[in-house]
């Protein structure tokens, strides 16, 4: 759901000969449209909408070939969510050279989503500014009421489709690509909001998993949602606790102090036309804090200015300067928890700010999914649930933003592995392309190999 949020999922090799084998779909290969001198070929999958439904859709599904003698399949799907998964894996196919060596690269546009495959839901697909928490119930139902609007605005384009936009309907489309190409096990390896389809999938189809790979998830493997949220606030508390150890002597005071201001009264970032609260400020240089400390001077020289009454270092942009995520909830409206009412939702607010004096509930699983799900037309179709047992040993990475969240997966299931990056950034594997990450990935993907127990990538 975050930023540059991706996933993959990677098909092995058949089983023995003793196994039952699913038997192949037609996918009927021929050049991409627009590809140029790609080496991408496509085909169309019909599947079914839901489960039992008779109504068909078709996915886009695309393939780089194995460059050697090939001994299985390996699906992609880049995440954000988003749709355009075929043109994103167009654009960075180096990093998966060694895999190729031995397998077919595969990806799909998903479901609903602009993109190759169809139908497409005709929505408001651009940034969603995240709203201020309501101050009483009547705020609530005001609220609730607005995100109804623009869910039924959406929705009425194909109601059937909008309401099985969750991620386990993702992964069920992930099992029939591997039906398809006639693999009777899958690697699932998920980065980012990936890692929430890739745990769908493990609760869905725990008996055709043969590896998953997690990179820079959330946890939805979880019974208890608020006690989830309350462990993410003390990560982010341990995060900004990096800036204030690296910062002048005095900024956790001042900024503390700088956030109690802007609660009181709205500080103004009059270049980019705006005012900042004290939440959106805490999102605001949170968002600053994830490059990493070659750019917290930028955070150090905002604060400074706010405190002189510009808050304008903070905005995102000139265009879009409030904290906000693109897609509209479309698909995280139907995988997480929304509260029932005002009441629900401060008591939470309350909780994570005492947990996190620093940071708070300005988190968007605590702040942007709450406000802008209240009230949404279409049902919690997949909540977070734990992951089943009997699974295989897993993989996953993580950087300071999200290792330790990424391990509460990893954890559930004996003999994991999690690898650890000890700096700033997110999704290690595609976004930021870090040569050891991708290293083991490859070879846990083509032998299943793990590495060792607390292996740290430079």
């Amino acid at each position: 759901m975050l930023t540059s949020l991706m996933a993959l999922v990677v098909l092995a090799s058949p089983l023995p000969a003793s196994s039952a084998s699913p038997a192949p779909g037609d996918l009927e290969w021929s050049a991409c449209p627009g590809t140029g001198t790609s080496e991408l070929q496509c085909a169309d999958l019909p599947v079914a909408l839901s489960p039992g439904s008779d109504r068909k859709i078709t996915l886009k599904v695309a393939r780089l070939p194995a460059t050697g003698k090939r001994k299985g399949a390996v699906l992609v799907n880049f995440g954000g969510p988003q749709g355009h998964q075929i043109a994103t894996m167009r654009s960075r196919p180096a990093i998966f050279d060694t895999i190729r060596a031995s397998m077919d690269v595969v990806t799909w546009d998903p479901r609903g989503y602009p993109g190759l495959s169809g139908p497409v839901l005709q929505c408001d697909w651009g940034l969603l500014r995240t709203p201020a928490f309501p101050a009483d119930q009547a705020g609530f139902d005001r609220l609730a009421a607005a995100n109804r609007a623009r869910g039924d605005r959406c929705r009425d384009t194909d109601p059937e489709l909008f309401d099985h936009m969750d991620s386990a309907s993702d992964a069920r489309d992930a099992d029939a690509v591997r039906r398809a190409l006639g693999e009777d096990r899958m690697n699932f390896i998920g980065l980012s909001y990936g890692g929430t389809i890739a745990q769908s999938y493990a609760r869905l189809f725990p008996r055709t998993v043969r590896t998953i790979y997690i990179d820079g998830t959330r946890n939805h493997g979880v019974r208890d949602w608020g006690r989830e949220l309350d462990v993410q606030a003390r990560e982010n508390e341990r995060l900004i606790g990096r800036f204030f150890d690296w910062a002048p002597p005095g900024m956790r005071k001042r900024w503390r102090a700088l956030i109690a201001t802007a609660d009181r009264e709205p500080i103004p970032a009059p270049s980019v036309n705006a005012r900042f609260d004290g939440t959106q400020i805490q999102a605001l240089g949170f968002l600053k804090l994830r490059p990493g400390p070659a750019r917290w001077d930028e955070l150090v020289a905002a604060v400074t200015a706010a405190e002189g009454g510009d808050a304008s270092g903070f905005a995102l942009s000139a265009r879009e300067p409030y904290p906000s995520l693109p897609g509209g909830g479309v698909k995280e409206c139907l995988d997480f928890p929304r509260p029932a009412g005002q009441a629900e939702l401060a008591r939470t607010v309350r909780r994570l700010r005492a947990i996190a004096p620093d940071t708070g509930a300005a988190f968007p699983l605590a702040w942007h999914l709450p406000v802008t799900c209240a009230g949404w037309p279409a049902p919690v179709a997949n909540p977070p649930a734990p992951m089943p047992r009997g699974l295989p040993p897993i993989l996953g990475a993580g950087t300071w933003l999200d290792f330790d969240s990424t391990r509460r997966v990893t954890g559930q299931i004996p003999g994991s592995r999690t690898i650890e990056f000890d700096g700033p950034g997110h999704n290690l594997f595609a976004a930021m392309a870090n040569p050891c990450v991708i290293d083991h990935v490859s070879r846990y993907v083509t032998t299943r190999r793990l590495p060792a127990r607390g292996t740290v990538c430079p």
